[in-house]
């Protein structure tokens, strides 16, 4: 058995075993509930058994996990671009390629493992598998991820992504002669055909809105500026490919034609804005555009001068 002290920052009361999942996401609900009827949660040192027991902001719970749970994630020397880092947050510039974090027990070669070899603190929120992270990018998106080093933080910065007070741009080369300004608001789902991807739903989805902006349009292809105002699972990818503009090497979602000029899907996240969850002072990050998409841009059109390659924080 291993025991974890955590405080708890909520604003709001709420039933323990529903804040402890919302938490600790890589547990079910229905495991806490049974380390609850055990014996194995304390609030404020007294041992509580019911899983309807409320808590409040400034308990400190106390969970004694089962000793085959993991805990320790191992650190490896992958490459990491830290853009910027304070004592609460670090925000990376994530190579296309690398998982965010692990999915199972004993994964390797994620982002988290990175994080850990360079020494960066994380939180204890997210544990075991997630610990810090508060958004996503997919595997072979590219770009700009904050993660919290903090308790304080990660709770702040949730708290935020769930109210859509952060600014996300991505940069999404797609196929197609773009047209015009406009907005994708249709609900998304998981397809039942192929479950690790995502579809248009008609009914029972969730929903999902994106903008949309063309930065270069041209005969075969366009470059746009892509700003997600939720964050579904494939958002981009899937809201694009609707449209009939799937993105360049994309072919989960309909590329077909541009394998040559990109092997992975041409989305990257260019720019995210949000208040400090500490200081509350606003802050702006961009990360540089990867070699693969530059050359995939100079393959169709001198296109780099347009976003420049640099990296910048303020």
């Amino acid at each position: 058995m291993k025991k974890q002290k955590i405080k708890v920052y909520d604003n709001e009361f709420c039933r323990i075993d529903v804040w402890l999942h919302r938490n600790f996401p890589d547990f079910s609900r229905s495991a806490f509930s049974r380390l609850i009827k055990q014996g194995l949660v304390q609030k404020n040192q007294e041992v509580i058994y019911k899983p309807s027991s409320e808590i409040h902001p400034g308990d400190i719970l106390e969970i004694t996990w089962p000793v085959d749970t993991p805990h320790t994630l191992e650190p490896q020397n992958l490459p990491l671009d830290i853009i910027y880092q304070d004592d609460h947050i670090v925000v990376v510039n994530k190579r296309a390629g690398m998982i965010v974090h692990p999915v199972r027990p004993f994964q390797k070669d994620t982002l988290i493992n990175s994080l850990l070899f360079h020494g960066i603190q994380l939180p204890r929120y997210g544990s075991p598998l997630r610990p810090g992270i508060v958004h996503r990018l997919d595997r072979d998106t590219s770009g700009v991820l904050v993660v919290a080093k903090t308790d304080r933080a990660y709770l702040e910065l949730i708290h935020m992504f769930k109210n859509r007070l952060v600014m996300k741009f991505y940069l999404a080369l797609v196929e197609g002669h773009w047209k015009g300004k406009r907005q994708v608001d249709l609900a998304i789902q998981r397809n039942p055909r192929t479950p690790c991807l995502m579809k248009i739903s008609s009914s029972g989805g969730k929903p999902a809105l994106t903008e949309i902006e063309p930065l270069w349009i041209g005969d075969s292809y366009s470059l746009l500026q892509v700003k997600p105002r939720t964050g579904r699972t494939h958002q981009i990818r899937v809201h694009l490919s609707s449209q009939g503009y799937p993105i360049v090497g994309d072919k989960s979602y309909g590329s077909n034609r541009s394998e040559v000029i990109m092997k992975r899907q041409a989305l990257h996240a260019f720019l995210i804005v949000f208040s400090h969850p500490v200081t509350r002072k606003q802050m702006f990050f961009a990360a540089a555009l990867p070699s693969d998409f530059q050359e995939a841009l100079s393959h169709i059109s001198n296109l780099t001068n347009i976003i420049g390659n640099s990296g910048y924080h303020g």
